[in-house]
């Protein structure tokens, strides 16, 4: 039934088109409304369409950047075009009852560190020295060290580490200071400036001259 009808509805709009002709007249068009409704909802969907995707896209970037911001404050890690510089920032807040001061100190060392690699490139440490102190508060304060290792544009890589003091202590290795309170006493971390990869903890001392110098050669291989 629902064919037939839209059958004779088609007849009947080009029937009474073709009369219009005959007669000279301007043949109106009944079909035309319908086909540009349509359109107008094609056209309104596609709009919808866009529109989301332009939603979707802007939430993701901004969720992007705002992971940078959060990386990059709190633990140091640097887009390529932003390597060659390092700022340095205090904060004073407050957080319940206690006045916090929050350090991120910045610096770049040269490392001279030697491979077989007659190419490659100077070693260049990018560290970040987190600190929040609480003033008047006893014991260590929340430290934390994070170092990149660049190789030009490069992070060949990167470690994050409790505490408070780094150095390079030999030429292939790093030294993490974490300083303790009266019972716990200091900790010292090793990384080993070819990969960063820990190599050892010693709690209390630092290790000897004789010891570090035994640490030394197997770090490289």
């Amino acid at each position: 039934m629902r064919s037939s009808a839209g059958f004779q509805r088609a007849n009947m709009v080009t029937s009474f088109t073709e009369k219009g002709r005959k007669g000279g007249q301007t043949a109106p068009t009944f079909a035309l409304p319908c086909l540009i409704t349509r359109d107008n909802q094609m056209t309104r969907f596609a709009q919808l369409a866009t529109k989301r995707e332009i939603i979707i896209i802007c939430i993701g970037v901004s969720a992007l950047v705002a992971e940078f911001i959060l990386l990059e404050g709190t633990f140091g890690v640097s887009l390529p075009s932003d390597r060659d510089s390092a700022v340095s920032s205090l904060e004073i807040k407050t957080k319940g009852t206690e006045l916090h001061f929050i350090t991120r100190n910045r610096r770049f060392t040269v490392v001279d560190f030697w491979t077989n690699d007659p190419h490659s490139k100077p070693l260049v440490l990018r560290e970040l020295f987190f600190m929040d102190r609480a003033d008047g508060a006893e014991g260590p304060p929340d430290a934390t060290i994070t170092v990149e290792a660049m190789s030009g544009k490069d992070v060949r890589w990167a470690f994050r580490e409790p505490g408070e003091r780094g150095d390079i202590v030999t030429n292939n290795l790093y030294m993490v200071t974490c300083f303790g309170n009266g019972e716990s006493g200091n900790t010292y971390t090793y990384f080993s400036l070819a990969n960063g990869r820990k190599v050892r903890t010693n709690r209390y001392v630092e290790l000897s001259r004789d010891e570090l110098e035994a640490l030394d050669l197997p770090v490289t291989k």
